[in-house]
């Protein structure tokens, strides 16, 4: 996957629905089967016209496709949902294309938008606490390729906290650092390139919600993130210098172990665990979106699109959604 390649799938994310379609894809849940990912076909689904692209969700088990209202579904944007569904459901999301693509948020049924982030930077890969209390994102100049630094956004109180101090004397090219909450709240798990800006490694690190030092968490990795029970690290190694793409998706114990290698297909972006711990969704080669079983490495193909985000056990959002 090219950085402009790259780029491209990381503009293409949309969610959001009406209260009336979120009922509806809860009701639909069913049981799947998978197999192997070199032998399985995508899921059934209805499809737009030919030639369109688009955000939707995706019921990963009857491949029900619900498209999002217009008012949030904006070309090429990122999109989170706010995981306490018992309060009402927010969604934080990149709008696309525009110079700067700021951070907004809405909610789930497309009302009430507004912009969180800075006026004049972008901000990038916006990810929700556990308490869905907070946003974690990335923001940096939309003309540079600098790494851009980490902010944390309490939605509460409106108040904005910056987490860190990257260097921004390097141009990096792919600068994307793919943040995440562990799964008590208490730090952000994040990548960061080392070595020559040309041929970057990255490597897997963490910090503190409060701010203060960084830590080293995994070396030669990236993508990575924790289990919602926290007993397991998911991350793709090694981490291309060209393409930010990963050569295959392991997991490990956050207690230490050798690690497991789940996916060795090549090519490999944008890892997500799905809520309830047990399978990790990811894109192939920036569009094809794939679903492992974390126990036994049983892979399907669910959908083609953009990079994937889980509303619950059994639907994706997934940000651009394309027919041919």
């Amino acid at each position: 996957m090219t950085h402009d390649g790259f780029r491209t799938a990381l503009h293409a994310r949309r969610t959001a629905i009406s209260v009336l379609v979120v009922v509806g894809l809860l009701a639909s849940a069913c049981t799947s089967s998978t197999s192997s990912a070199s032998s399985s076909s995508p899921v059934e689904a209805t499809t737009p016209p030919t030639g369109t692209a688009y955000g939707a969700m995706v019921d990963i088990n009857t491949g029900a496709i619900t498209p999002l209202p217009a008012s949030i579904a904006t070309s090429g944007a990122l999109y989170a949902v706010s995981p306490d569904h018992s309060t009402g459901l927010t969604v934080a999301y990149n709008a696309c294309c525009t110079g700067a693509d700021p951070v907004l948020m809405a909610n789930l049924n497309g009302t009430q938008v507004h912009q969180i982030s800075a006026p004049g930077w972008d901000g990038y890969g916006a990810q929700w606490s556990p308490d869905g209390y907070s946003l974690v994102y990335q923001q940096r100049h939309a003309s540079t390729d600098e790494l851009g630094n980490l902010f944390v956004y309490d939605t509460i109180g409106g108040q904005l906290t910056q987490l860190t101090n990257f260097d921004q004397t390097k141009s990096w090219g792919l600068w994307f650092t793919f943040p995440s909450f562990s799964p008590d709240g208490h730090s952000i798990l994040f990548q960061l390139p080392r070595g020559d800006p040309n041929k970057p490694v990255w490597d897997l690190w963490s910090v503190p919600v409060a701010g203060g030092k960084q830590t080293l968490v995994r070396r030669n990795a990236g993508w990575g993130g924790y289990s919602p029970d926290g007993k397991w690290l998911a991350y793709l190694s090694p981490v291309d210098p060209q393409s930010f793409a990963g050569g295959e998706l392991w997991i490990t114990s956050i207690h230490g172990g050798t690690p497991r290698a789940l996916v060795r297909d090549g090519g490999l972006g944008w890892l997500r665990w799905s809520p309830d711990g047990t399978r990790i969704a990811y894109s192939d080669g920036g569009s094809p979106i794939y679903v492992v079983d974390a126990a036994t490495g049983s892979t399907r193909k669910v959908a083609d699109g953009g990079n994937p985000e889980w509303f619950d056990d059994h639907t994706l959002i997934l940000g651009n959604l394309s027919s041919s």
